[in-house]
């Protein structure tokens, strides 16, 4: 196994005599960016949190660093690996600030107070999510696209190698997707490696160095997005006719 990639063997994940992930294996690496797609129901959402440590599994194993993933103390797995939820919820008025100095807690003590470097970070990350000015208003008064973006700040300013992305780009408008997707791009090209779940085919193949397709749990397909969505696997999975333009370097649909 490649130093700091995380690699999965058989994984599986069951609940209530139900398979969600099965049986799935492939190698998390740095420097790339990996787009998780499926249809609904497909288990992405699942096989991500098993990646995050949210969950953990009833079968197969991840290894990080050449050791399982539920054998690494907490506070030091969070140094490592960020994950955002598909859906983030505020119920405390806290500012825009404190909300991305939360991940900055991997790196605190009990009663330790962020520093001005932590700070700094957070703010730097604000920048690149477009919210120079947001520190000081309350996280309660944002639309949903400013929500979004405050929790990917929080995501970046943790400062992990590794980034997992459950629908990063939902309630955003067209200008932050795309500015987002080529920043998870340029990070994984800056040595991070970056996970995300999407449903947006066409953001996944314009922007992923690989695509893992998944099916009913188990993956259907892996690699980049000229070899693994073809014509016949968009009809077979996703129900729908299109294929890949090598001329544009993205997938064209048809009716």
């Amino acid at each position: 196994m490649e130093k700091g990639s995380i690699k999965i063997s058989g994984l599986s994940y069951r609940v209530n005599g139900k398979t969600i992930v099965d049986e799935v294996s492939f190698e998390v690496k740095r420097n790339e960016f990996l787009c998780i797609v499926g249809p609904n129901g497909a288990g992405k959402s699942t096989l991500l949190r098993l990646l995050a440590r949210i969950i953990n599994p009833t079968g197969g194993h991840i290894q990080f660093d050449g050791k399982d993933i539920l054998e690494h103390e907490a506070r030091e797995l969070y140094r490592k690996i960020s994950f955002l939820p598909q859906t983030s919820y505020f119920d405390f008025p806290l500012s825009v600030l404190e909300v991305v100095l939360t991940g900055r807690y991997p790196y605190l003590g009990i009663f330790e107070s962020e520093s001005e470097e932590d700070i700094r970070r957070a703010e730097d990350c604000l920048s690149l999510v477009d919210m120079e000015g947001f520190s000081r208003r309350k996280v309660t008064t944002l639309s949903g696209g400013e929500q979004q973006r405050a929790s990917i700040a929080r995501v970046l300013a943790q400062g992990t190698d590794f980034i997992f992305l459950d629908e990063p780009s939902s309630h955003l408008d067209i200008h932050h997707k795309f500015a987002l997707m080529e920043l998870l791009r340029s990070l994984a090209q800056e040595g991070k490696g970056v996970v995300a779940v999407l449903h947006d085919l066409d953001l996944a193949s314009r922007f992923c160095d690989r695509i893992l397709v998944l099916e009913n749990g188990r993956v259907s397909a892996l690699g980049e997005p000229s070899h693994t969505l073809s014509e016949e696997l968009l009809s077979s999975v996703f129900k729908v006719r299109g294929s890949w333009d090598p001329r544009r370097g993205n997938l064209l649909f048809f009716r």
